[in-house]
This record gives structure tokens, sequence and C-alpha cells, in this order.
């Protein structure tokens, strides 16, 4: 009881009234701004973690379980760009009266009919191309529980003949799990580092919320004690006053938590929407949130009494504070780099699904590393420092004395700088990656039955935008040496395109330069000899997914006139450059053989479509990282506003003695600048060190791109931020240096 008591009385001094309440106004006005900003999103990110996991439990739910006999339900399915959309359509063919049924639907639509979502049958009443692209009638919508969301292009089509031609798979049931969910690894990475990058500023800011009316806060404990309360009642006491503080700032959290969630569940991110009933917090992360309210009012307070010494007459503060240890900042930075390489020393499949844990914990450790190395860093390096100007020498010794506070004032700035520059590593290259993997304009490709092969060619060849349409062949050929090569066959129109020949006619050869074939060579096709013609030109490598990795490319009167076996076939669409509606109108075309034909532009054939994610990212980028300088520049003048209230005495006394104020304004400049430089070094040293970590994970084949000019810009944002809010405190120097500041009761 005695212990609620001590809570209590902190709790009433508080909000009390009187000249208590009126010093300790300030620091709870910013402790309940602090506390609510960082509630607010810590509910956002736990509403936004639901409504992802809600959604992918919806895709896993309709995942079909497949199985290796007869089953009583086929399926086929299709996925395809449509407008700023993916488009997905499914095939169901019912065997029997016991066929599952997927979630969101009443039953198996017959041949003829289709169910839709919500969103797909808005395009469809709108889209005259969608309508011939799906001829069959709708006979109802998809529930909610079928969907990933409520903008998703879903739908479910009647169908025959899967079975019989075997292009689709024999399903047992619903609900395999292990979906493909567009919520990208990258996605849920952002998420997690923009929450780090926010909400350490927002701890610094609360930290110095703590200390604003640090001396009156001394003398009210000081007197505590001389009414007879033991040390360990005057801690709870003042953890007390900062739980009012805590308990307005959960309040205000809420609020405006309740304000901004109506905007953020409308937000699109990727294409990736929620329903409204999923966008709240999951009860663990809820009550984590709830219970961290108190921690993050407390622990400031708590902690800043860790070097007082609270005695009845007065409050005396440790002089010098204990030499930094390093092992545990080390440690911090160790254990991230151990968890980016968990492939390589903790035995994890590199697959993203299993290194995406290890990927959030360990850029997290990383990045709360750097205030914490910072400190350590600092003090190393001014301990070595000698001579200069005045306002140096001054500096330079108020760090050795205590570098704890500069450190503090610059630590919300750094973090978000090192955040930054992660994020920014791993967008541009991903957008590098992506860049490098960009292939020609102007091809298409058929995939279809072979029943309906010939009637499709015909079709979509007559289609607007399609200039022709190829069969082709790509098979794998093992030269003498046993090294293997691609064999490409193909009519002279489609190798004109992809390697810009001229003179092509049928009979003709062309070595791929850099393949190492050489004309005449003999090689092995599928068990047939076969002989590189003799007079096969040499070409430079195609930029296209057909030609990509092609050593030897061959009309088909060579194929023929070798006998090559009759596999790898696919069908070739030439369309006109910069026609976007080319492949919307082949589609079109040929609705009619609905499952047995898919059209996919080579962007879609190497799975690429990643530009949305990354502009949608770099504008959260840029927003999240404005939001965190300020939060942080918030952070930085409260802190400087108490360095000078604690410091008035000594400052007031360097001027008495005869130091001009500009000397006295460039040793705060020079005090806050030494740390900001040690510190934008350190930041930008493990930001790119955890983006390579980070890029390496993501994919093994991207490659680091660091953007030297991004890094140097948003150094150098950093520092003029930290100068100028140093600046704009300045004028508050001539008031603390008054003689009346020197005067003592």
């Amino acid at each position: 009881m005695s212990l609620l008591n001590d809570f209590a009385l902190g709790f009433r001094l508080a909000v009390g009234g009187g000249r208590t309440f009126r010093a300790n106004l300030p620091r709870m006005v910013l402790t309940t701004v602090g506390i609510g900003l960082s509630v607010a999103m810590l509910l956002l990110l736990a509403s936004a973690t639901h409504a992802l996991s809600e959604r992918s439990d919806r895709i896993d739910g309709r995942e079909p379980v497949t199985v290796g006999g007869p089953a009583s339900l086929y399926v086929s399915s299709q996925t395809t760009p449509d407008g700023d959309r993916t488009l997905t359509a499914t095939w169901l063919e019912a065997a029997g009266p016991d066929a599952p049924v997927p979630p969101g639907l009443a039953a198996i639509p017959q041949p003829g009919e289709m169910v839709v979502s919500p969103a797909l049958a808005e395009r469809i009443a709108a889209d005259p191309l969608l309508r011939e692209r799906f001829p069959e009638r709708v006979v109802g919508t998809i529930a909610p529980d079928g969907l990933d969301g409520p903008d998703e292009l879903f739908a479910y089509v009647g169908a025959t003949g899967i079975r019989a031609a075997s292009w689709g798979f024999a399903v047992s049931g619903f609900g395999a799990g292990a979906a493909t969910d567009s919520a990208s690894p990258q996605l849920i990475f952002l998420l997690v580092v923009s929450v780090v990058v926010l909400l350490i500023p927002m701890l610094v800011l609360l930290s110095a919320a703590s200390r604003i009316g640090g001396a009156e806060r001394e003398r009210r404990l000081s007197t505590l004690r001389l009414a007879g309360a033991r040390r360990g009642q005057v801690h709870r006491i003042a953890a007390g006053e900062s739980l009012a503080g805590a308990l307005a700032g959960g309040g205000l959290g809420l609020a405006l938590y309740l304000a901004v969630r109506p905007v953020a569940m409308e937000l699109e991110f990727d294409g990736i929407t929620v329903f409204h009933s999923d966008f709240v917090p999951g009860w663990p992360l809820g009550v984590a949130a709830a219970l961290l309210v108190p921690v993050l009012a407390i622990g400031p307070a708590w902690l800043g009494l860790r070097r007082l010494v609270v005695e009845p007459l007065a409050v005396l503060r440790n002089a010098k504070s204990e030499r930094r240890r390093l092992w545990w900042r080390l440690v911090l930075l160790a254990l991230g780099v151990v968890l980016l390489l968990p492939d390589k020393l903790l035995g994890v499949s590199a697959s993203p699904g299993s290194t995406l844990p290890f990927l959030l914990a360990g850029s997290t450790f990383l990045l709360i590393g750097v205030p914490a190395v910072m400190p350590w860093f600092t003090e190393f390096v001014v301990r070595r420092i000698r001579g200069g100007s005045p306002a140096w020498q001054l500096a330079v010794r108020r760090l050795q004395l205590d570098s704890g506070t500069p450190n503090r004032v610059v630590a919300g700035v750094v973090v978000v700088l090192a955040g930054v520059i992660t994020l920014q590593t791993m967008i541009g290259s991903t957008a590098a990656h992506a860049n490098r993997a960009q292939i020609a304009t102007g091809i298409a490709y058929l995939n279809v039955t072979e029943s309906a092969e010939a009637e499709s060619v015909r079709l979509v060849d007559g289609t607007p935008g399609v200039t022709g349409a190829y069969r082709v062949q790509r098979l794998s050929a093992s030269l003498e040496s046993g090294r293997p090569v691609e064999l490409l066959v193909a009519p002279c129109p489609v190798l004109t395109h992809l390697f810009g020949v001229s003179g092509c006619a049928d009979g003709d050869a062309y070595v791929v330069a850099g393949s190492d074939v050489q004309a005449g060579a003999p090689a092995t096709v599928d068990g047939v000899r076969f002989v590189v013609p003799a007079n096969a030109a040499s070409v430079a490598p195609g930029s296209a997914v057909l030609a990509n990795g092609a050593g030897v490319a061959v009309t088909p009167e060579v194929a023929r006139a070798q006998q090559l076996p009759d596999g790898g076939r696919m069908i070739e669409l030439l369309v006109t450059p910069g026609d976007h509606g080319a492949l919307d109108r082949a589609r079109a075309a040929l609705g009619p053989f609905g499952w047995q034909v898919a059209v996919h532009s080579e962007d879609e054939y190497l799975g690429g479509g990643s530009d949305d994610f990354l502009s949608a990212v770099n504008s959260l980028l840029y927003t999240g990282g404005l939001l965190g300088l300020v939060i942080a520049a918030i952070s930085l003048l409260v802190l400087l506003a108490g360095q000078l209230s604690e410091r008035r005495r000594a400052f007031a006394a360097m001027h008495a003695s005869g130091v001009p104020l500009p000397v006295l304004g460039r040793s705060l400049l020079w005090q806050n600048a030494i740390p900001l430089v040690f510190g934008v070094a350190v930041a930008v040293g493990v930001a790119i060190g955890t983006g390579a970590l980070i890029v390496r994970l993501l994919s093994p084949h991207m490659v680091l791109h660091v953007d030297a000019g991004f890094i140097g810009i948003a150094a150098v944002v950093a520092v003029a931020l930290v100068f100028a809010v140093t600046g704009a405190a300045l004028p508050a120097l001539r008031g603390v240096t008054r003689v009346e500041a020197l005067r003592a009761e």
C-alpha cells in the first residue's frame, strides 16, 4: 500500500495546482505530446500489422490443396495486370457433387457463369474489353472472406475440359496456406524500420521532457527528504509525477489514433488495400502498446535520477560520470550483423519467408546501435583533443566532462539519418536491379493448349497492335565440352526483332557473341546430334527474355533439316512498341477460349512490376524522414532549453568574468557540432553496412547501390538542422547570462 501511496503523492504533485503544477506543466505537456505521438504510431502499426495478417490468412484460406490423383474439383488460374491492379481469374470444373467450394462462394459456378469480386464487377460494367474477355454471365459476388481486400480484382469462372487437357490441377479442398502474398518482405521491412526511425526520436523527446524543470524538481525532492521520505520513496514519487503525463499521453494517443484511423485504412500501398473491419490493433500488440505507455513516461524520469543523490538539505549530482563501456554497444552491432547473416551463421534457408524475421530484428539492432555507439565514440575522441580557440576549448572541455547531454541532443537526428540512408540504399539497390532486368519492348508470349493453338494464333494475329504471332522453340543443347547452351529456333521476323539482324532468310543460323559457341561446332539436343551451321553469322546478345542466355539461333528450316526434337514450344507475339492497350485487346479477342490461353508481356514473364512499389516507398521515405527530422528538431530544441536553464549560473559566471557572448554562443554550436559529426560518420557507416546485408538477403543477384549524392544531401540537411536549431536557441543565452542569474538565497 505504501508503494501506491508514493505514486499517488507524485501524481497529486503533478496535477494538484499551485507553484508545483506551474513548474511541472511544461514537462507534462511535452511528455503528453511525446507519449501521445508514440502511442498513436504504435496503434497504427498494430492495426496495419493485424490487417495484413488477416489479409494473409484469407489468401492462405483460398489456396487450393492439390492432390496427385483424381479429385472432385479441377482448377486453372491466371494472373494478369489490369490497369493499376492485378486481375486473378480462377476456372473451376466440378467433377462430382462433393466438389469443395472456395471461400467466399455459396456454390461452384456452372459453365458459362462466373462469380466476381465487387471491384471487378464495377470494372466489367465500365470496360468493354473486360466484358469481351469474360463473356460469362455474372451470377454473384465473392464474399469478403474470399478476397484479400475490398479492391481486389478476382473471379471464379465455371469451366469444362480442364481435367481432360491436364492444364490445371486436381484439388481436394482449400486452405493449403503458403500462398504468394503481394505484401512483400520489403513492405513489412519498411513498416518496422519506419517505426524504429520515428520511435527513437520520440524517446529522445520524452527524455528531454523529463529534464525540463530539473532544478525545481530537485528542490522539491530535497524538501520531501527533509520531511522524512526515504530515497526509494523519492524515486517512486518522481515516477508518480511522470505517470500523470503517461495517462494524459495515452488518452491523447488514443484520440490521435481514432482521428487518423479513417484516413490510414483508406491508404493504398503497392496495390494493397484492407477491409475497414480488419484495421484494428490485434490484442497482443494492443496490450503491448498499452503497457508501453507507463514505461515511456516513467523510464526516462527514473533513469534521470540515477546520478542524483537527494539529501534533506541539498541535491548532489555526480561530478564525473563513469567511463562508458564499449562491450555492450558492440554486442548490439554484433547481434545485428549475426541476425542479418542467418544463412551463413545460423543455417537458415535463404528464402524471403524464412529470413524476414531475422532481417527485421537485425536491422533494428543495428539502428539502435547507432545512438548507443555514438556517445562512446565521441568521448573516445574528445579526450584526445587539445588546444584551439576559446570557443572550441569551452566546447571540448564541456564534452570531456559530460558528453551525454550533447549526444542526446543530436541522437534523434542521427537515428533518423541512419534509418533514411538504410531505406534509400535498399530502394536504390532494388531499383537498379529492376532497371537491369528491363527487357526489350514489343514482345509478349501466348501460352495455349494444343487444341486451341491454331485458332488462337489466327485470332490474336489480327488484333490491332499485334504485328505478328510466331511459333518458336527454346531447346537445351550440350557442346562436346559438356558446356550447356541455349538453342533458339525462330522465324526471321522474331530473329530480326531480337538480335537486329538484317537480310535474314529461312535456312540462316546465328551464333551469339560471348557464348563461346563456334560455327561448325557439334552439340547434342535431347539425344539428337546437332551441328552448328558453318555459315552461321555472329550477332550481339539480345536483351529480351527469349534471347537471354541463347548461344545459337536458327530458323525453322535448319531445325527441320537436322531433325531437332519438337519441344520447348511457345508462341511469341510482336506488338507495336508503346501500344499499352495491345495486350488487353489480345486477351479480349481470346476471351472465348477462357482458361486455355494466357497472354503475358515480358515484364510479367520475368515477374516484374515493382515500379509502383518503389514509387510508393520513395514517397513514404521522404515523408517519414521529414516527420522524423521534425520530431528530432523539437527534442533538440527542448534539450537545448534545458541545457541553458541548468547551466545558467555557469554561463552567467563566465560572462561576468569577461567571456563575450559570441564566444559562449560559438561554444554551444561546437558543443553540438562535434558529436553530430561523429554521429553522422557512425550513422552513414552503419546504414551502408546494414543496407548491404539487407540487399544480400533480399536477392542473391542484387548488387549494392550506394547513392553518394543522396547520402551527402541527407547528411548536410542533418547538420544544417542542428546548427539552425542551436542558432534559434542562442537568443535565450543573453537572458541566462544576466548578472541576476548569479544571485543565490
